[in-house]
């Protein structure tokens, strides 16, 4: 029953992580899917990434998060962090769920998104299950390696918190020059 704590804290911490706002001015109509957002390390993330992964309000909100999310990514893949069964485990249960029974929200979700980028909604959630599920297990995989759950619950998800948090902001100082958020 370890593993339900560990998942309600890592939940509590991305969850966070797109709580990290920024003030964009402008809208998403303003840019283009080609148009580069931001650039982390070497790599290019573009609105239609973002706007593959996320509605479009909550890349306007939530881009310097969304920079933080793409830097564990790349730190969680340069260890080789075995996350193999994690992404498949999470990938099959988002995939076992019933699209026309979710969430009113995420409904919404699904359907906008696959109409912004051409798509029927199940070939449009099919991607977006494998790219989250990997997503996901990498960063589960680097707070825990990096930052630990052990002893961390429900009681002190906040002390949890602060820590990942602080950690998470520390990467970010250390990468900063390797950082351009280019959505103004």
């Amino acid at each position: 029953m370890r593993g339900i704590p560990i998942l309600i804290i890592l939940l509590s911490l991305i969850i966070s992580l797109m709580g990290c706002s920024s003030n964009v001015q402008g809208s998403m109509k303003d840019y283009k899917n080609s148009d580069v957002a931001a650039i982390v390390g070497d790599k290019e993330i573009t609105i239609g990434d973002l706007r593959f992964l996320y509605s479009d309000d909550d890349v306007l909100n939530n881009i310097e998060g969304i920079v933080k999310f793409e830097l564990m990514l790349q730190e969680a893949k340069k260890m080789n962090l075995d996350i193999s069964e994690d992404k498949a485990v999470r990938k099959e249960i988002m995939l076992s769920l019933p699209l026309e029974e979710g969430e009113v929200r995420m409904q919404e979700f699904i359907t906008s998104q696959a109409d912004k980028l051409g798509m029927e909604k199940e070939e449009y959630y099919k991607k977006y299950a494998e790219i989250r599920s990997e997503q996901d297990s990498y960063v589960n995989a680097y707070i825990q390696e990096m930052v630990g759950a052990d002893g961390y619950d429900e009681e002190n998800l906040k002390e949890f918190d602060k820590k990942a948090n602080d950690f998470l902001n520390d990467l970010v100082k250390k990468h900063e020059k390797e950082i351009k958020i280019l959505i103004k």
